[in-house]
Order: structure tokens, then C-alpha cells, then sequence
């Protein structure tokens, strides 16, 4: 009988092959569903190449149970090693530093013990002597051996499923806070919406209330303009919007506050859209304008107010210019432009410019978006 570390080439015959068998496994953690068929793919790959080798190298061969056990018992270690010893034994304190030395020492020792019983069934089956084949200085170095190859083997391929579980979970992380930033923006802007509807609506009830006496109409108008800005706000839920759709409704804005005050608002609109296919967030632009009336005197002709939107190929741009109202009676805690700088910054990033500054008498707002770095 041939000793059992006859039977194997040298480490570095199979260093190669072994290294691609752990690369295919590692893959498999990516596709569970395929993990019985891959595995069983690469085992048998590696076998059929150690048996093969063992021909070219002029060996004996031995009966084919000789190899279903001895080959088995080695899977046996390396899943157990991976699986078991590794995952479920490692505590990632300090108690690992003597503990793990301790499990592989008894884990080699179990497959040493193994080895040998395996060997001496065998012996008996062909009527050898076990302890004058098997109990020899090459033969037991060799059994050793094989239990460490395959145990550094089996760590390597724990290593390699420990990192890819990590990045799953990392990822896994992101997508579930990019979903979670998705959620806060889609809140803002029914946030910002809800406070939209109803001072404009208030508004221009009281309006349509007044003018469906004296000004039948106005009332009719200011009727389709409103509802037109009630159905926007209704319907539009995603989380980009065409820039020429919002300002759909800033013109419808624009036009029922020139009936609320009789057409007595000096106002100069200037959309200017080369490229109509660009988009924003929702409600950004409507704010900006909302603020202009809540907050600006739009009575003086000397001080107009200036709305521009220009969008180009390489960037968008939303301007605003009023002169500030300094009646105390309106209150301006400017909340309305944090949040569209919160929402911009969770959306665009560093993409954009929004600033707020005061020249003379008049109020600038300017928004600038990059489309194109």
C-alpha cells in the first residue's frame, strides 16, 4: 500500500488551482441560489486534477473507496473549518488570541485520528500491515501536512466570504440610507407643498368671494388658475419635475395675485429656457416666487420685482429680486428658505449655489445648478 502523502503532488502543484477554486466559490455567496451546484463544480474540478497529476507522475493508484474517504473527510475539514470553527468560534475579543491556537490543534489532531483509522480499515481490507506502512516518519508528516493545507485553505476561503458579507451589508446600508434620504425629500416636499395650498388658497377664496359679484370674470379666471395649481400639487409625486411644468404654475401664481390686487403688482417675469428638457425638485421655484408676494412690496414701480429663469445645457438658473416688506405684521422666520437649501444640499450636493444677499434696498435670492460638471 502507498503511503498518503504519495498519493498527493507537491503544495505548489496545486497552489494555482486552489486559489481559482476559492475565487469561484467566493463568487457563489454573491448567487446563493447556485451554491450546491458550484461547489460540487470545483470539488470535482480539484479532484479530477489531483488524480491526474497522479498518472502523470507514475504513481500507483489505489482502489477508488481509498479516495471517496480520504476525500471526503478532507471537504469534511474544509467546510468545518470555514463554517463552523471559524463563524461560529471566533468571539472577535481577546479570548481568540489562545482559543483559536487551541480549536486548530484539536482540529488537526481529530483529522490526523481520522486519517488513521481510515488507514487501518483499509490495511485490513488488503490484508497489510497497518503499523509497518502507515506508522513511518514520511507518512505521518504527510497526513499532517495535508490537515494544515486544507485548513489554511478553508481560513483563506472564510476570509474571503467574511469580506464579501461585509461589503453586502455596507451595501446594503447605503441603499437602505439613500431610501431613507429619498423618503426625507419626498416629506419636505409634501411638507412644503401643504404649506403652499392653503395660504394661496385662503387667499384666493377670499378673492373669488369677492369678485363673483362685481367681477364675474376674474372669478372665473382665478377659478382655472387655481385649480390648476391644485391639480400639480395633487398629482405630481415624483421626484424630479420638468422646470417648464413648475412654471406652469408660477405664471398661474404670478396672475391670481395680479387679480387680488387689481393688476396694481410691478412684476417683471423672465423665463428663459433654452433647454426645455431640464429638471428640478419640485416646489423649489414655486417657494422662491411664493416668497416674493408673502414677503416683498411689490407696490413701488421704482423697485420691481425681478423673476428670472434661465436654464442652458450646462447649468439652471432662478433668480429673485424684490423690495423687502418691513411690515411687522408678516412674520419671516425664513423657514421656507431653509428647508429649500436642506433640500438642495441632500439632492444636488455640491452641484449648486444658493445664496441670499442684501444690496441696497432690494432683496436677491440666486439659485445656480450645475448640470454638467
Amino acid at each position: 500500500m502507498i503511503s498518503y502523502s504519495q498519493c498527493y503532488p507537491q503544495k505548489k502543484s496545486f497552489t494555482p488551482l486552489l486559489y481559482y477554486m476559492l475565487r469561484l466559490l467566493y463568487k457563489d455567496w454573491l448567487k446563493p441560489s447556485k451554491s450546491v451546484q458550484i461547489h460540487i463544480i470545483c470539488w470535482c474540478i480539484f479532484i479530477v486534477y489531483e488524480v491526474s497529476i497522479l498518472k502523470l507522475m507514475s504513481l500507483d493508484y489505489q482502489p477508488f473507496f481509498f479516495y471517496v474517504l480520504y476525500y471526503t473527510l478532507n471537504i469534511c475539514l474544509f467546510y468545518f473549518h470555514s463554517r463552523i470553527l471559524l463563524k461560529k468560534g471566533t468571539t472577535n475579543t481577546r479570548n481568540d488570541l489562545w482559543r483559536l491556537p487551541l480549536f486548530f490543534l484539536l482540529e488537526l489532531f481529530v483529522y490526523f485520528s481520522i486519517s488513521v483509522a481510515i488507514g487501518y480499515c483499509l490495511s485490513s481490507l488488503q490484508n497489510e500491515l497497518f503499523y509497518k506502512k502507515f506508522f513511518t516518519t514520511r507518512v505521518i508528516a504527510g497526513s499532517v501536512w495535508r490537515g494544515v493545507y486544507f485548513i489554511i485553505y478553508s481560513s483563506a476561503y472564510y476570509l474571503l466570504f467574511s469580506y464579501n458579507e461585509k461589503r453586502q451589508k455596507e451595501l446594503t446600508q447605503t441603499i437602505e440610507n439613500e431610501q431613507l434620504k429619498n423618503k426625507l425629500l419626498r416629506a419636505e416636499q409634501d411638507f412644503l407643498r401643504a404649506q403652499i395650498n392653503p395660504h394661496l388658497l385662503f387667499n384666493t377664496l377670499s378673492f373669488i368671494k369677492y369678485a363673483a359679484k362685481k367681477k364675474p370674470e376674474e372669478a372665473d379666471e382665478a377659478i382655472m388658475r387655481l385649480s390648476g395649481i391644485m391639480g400639480f400639487a395633487l398629482e405630481n409625486n415624483s421626484q424630479t419635475i420638468l422646470v417648464s411644468k413648475e412654471l406652469e404654475q408660477v405664471e398661474n401664481i404670478i396672475q391670481l395675485n395680479q387679480l387680488r390686487f387689481n393688476h396694481t403688482l410691478y412684476i417683471n417675469y423672465t423665463p428663459r429656457l433654452i433647454n426645455k428638457q431640464v429638471t428640478i425638485i419640485p416646489i423649489i421655484i414655486l417657494t422662491l416666487v411664493e416668497n416674493i408676494f408673502k414677503h416683498g412690496n411689490l407696490l413701488d414701480k421704482d423697485y420691481p420685482a425681478e423673476i428670472l429663469v434661465e436654464s442652458t445645457d450646462d447649468y439652471l438658473l432662478v433668480q429673485t429680486i424684490n423690495l423687502p416688506n418691513y411690515d411687522k405684521s408678516v412674520s419671516s422666520g425664513k423657514t421656507g428658505l431653509s428647508n429649500i437649501n436642506s433640500r438642495l444640499d441632500q439632492f444636488y450636493k455640491t452641484n449648486y449655489k444658493f445664496s441670499q444677499t442684501m444690496t441696497d434696498k432690494l432683496f436677491k435670492v440666486e439659485l445656480i445648478i450645475k448640470l454638467k460638471d
